[in-house]
């Protein structure tokens, strides 16, 4: 193996030393508080958990990669309402939600904040998707909330982005306000459902670049596009609602967009051998890169390493 990844491999197995590992559920009966207590999906993909970003002191509940080296988080509960000690912990309420609650407060700091009935057999859980639900046992295991309706500023697979016009609900990627402040920053993606829908990268209200409509194969302006993509999109416009879906042809990709704090969308897939993540960048002009992202800078050769499915 080689020297520079057996360290990097040993350094993050030692820093899992450092956490309480528990099952993907938090129930009424068990909760996870700020000491290192995680829980960590089915299939060891996904962890939930309590995090500073940067080099903040602050404290916040979010959802990472576990058996990435490199701390990646892909989601933030409470990324406007931080906790400026370690004295919080996670559980389900007697209302049945999932709370974030912090030394000698009554009122939680976050909660998934839904009507919940039957609140004894509510769990929460994590699953390898990356997607946080809050489930209802006696109900069939009725999904009442999930994460993926709430997204950050990451785009995983299988997350839909998108309004839904029978709910209200819109799901938008925003940008955190620096490294070290998950909070909501200046940038958004998401699609304009007008005329003919399409993906905007906007700063506050004012538009920066778009992906074109959606022909049936591939955005219009994303010419990139081709039928080796390592993703089958997912493309609805209906009368109850207009979204994507980006669904890996391959499980084995770990694969990301992120829209960062700098008017930068980003695509991340992580290299196994080498142990970090490569990138392919975008920006708002006419350049598009393989995945379907455009930029000045951004490379338009395929990707390297054999990502294309």
């Amino acid at each position: 193996m080689n020297p520079v990844k057996w360290i990097v491999r040993i350094l993050f197995l030692l820093s899992l030393s450092h956490f309480s590992i528990s099952a993907n559920t938090i129930t009424v009966n068990h909760f996870i508080r700020d000491n290192g207590e995680i829980v960590v999906s089915s299939g060891k993909v996904f962890a939930l958990g309590f995090f500073s970003p940067g080099s903040s002191r602050n404290r916040y509940v979010g959802i990472w990669y576990f058996q990435v080296p490199e701390k990646t988080v892909v989601w933030v509960a409470n990324r406007d309402n931080p906790i400026k000690d370690n004295s919080g912990n996670l559980r389900i309420d007697s209302r049945g939600n999932l709370a974030l609650f912090q030394r000698n407060r009554t009122l939680p700091v976050w909660s998934t904040n839904i009507s919940v009935t039957g609140t004894r057999n509510t769990i929460a859980q994590i699953l390898d998707s990356g997607n946080l639900v809050l489930v209802q046992n006696d109900t069939g295991r009725a999904v009442v909330w999930q994460s993926f309706d709430y997204p950050t500023n990451t785009l995983l697979p299988f997350m839909k982005l998108g309004l839904s016009f029978r709910t209200g609900l819109n799901r938008v990627i925003t940008s955190w306000k620096s490294p070290d402040d998950p909070g909501i920053g200046n940038y958004s993606y998401r699609i304009n459902p007008s005329g003919f829908p399409q993906l905007y990268l906007y700063k506050g209200s004012a538009p920066l670049w778009r992906t074109g409509s959606w022909t049936g194969r591939r955005w219009s302006g994303v010419p990139e596009m081709t039928s080796n993509y390592i993703f089958h999109v997912s493309f609805v416009n209906t009368a109850d609602e207009v979204s994507v879906t980006y669904e890996v042809t391959n499980a084995s990709f770990i694969t990301r967009m992120v829209t960062n704090e700098t008017g930068i969308q980003q695509r991340y897939t992580w290299n196994r051998d080498e142990q970090h993540w490569i990138g392919f960048w975008s920006a708002p002009e006419d350049q598009c890169d393989f995945y379907g992202h455009c930029g000045p800078n951004v490379p338009t050769q395929r990707p390297k390493e054999g990502l294309a499915a």
